[in-house]
């Protein structure tokens, strides 16, 4: 069943939990870019259109997925979340960069840094 409306075009961006994370993320064929998020964080906010974008541009050389850490503290816990939004990179079930730095530059060139330094 689609949920969008109208006027709303789905999402390149899969949401995870507790329920979906391993098979999203941790067997995932492709490296995952895990946006952990929370409600009310205005910087969460600010980057979301930006990671749309992202997970339409690299279909196919990364994954972009969304983890509310309000509803899995146990996974925001278990991945050293410490503020939000934490974006961090899996690739082979494991972490491969722990905290993407997105605060300068644009976000896309930070994920093409991020994927580039998993070649090396």
């Amino acid at each position: 069943m689609n949920t969008t409306t109208p006027n709303e075009h789905p999402s390149a961006i899969v949401k995870v939990d507790t329920s979906n994370f391993s098979e999203e993320v941790l067997q995932s064929d492709e490296p995952v870019t895990v946006d952990f998020w929370k409600n009310g964080c205005q910087p969460c906010d600010m980057i979301a259109p930006f990671l749309e974008q992202i997970a339409t541009e690299l279909a196919g050389k990364v994954k972009v997925v969304m983890l509310n850490g309000e509803e899995s503290p146990e996974l925001a816990e278990q991945y050293g979340v410490r503020g939000y939004p934490t974006l961090a990179l899996f690739k082979g079930g494991e972490v491969a960069v722990a905290a993407i730095d997105f605060g300068t530059g644009s976000f896309r060139a930070s994920i093409s840094n991020a994927l580039a330094s998993l070649r090396t």
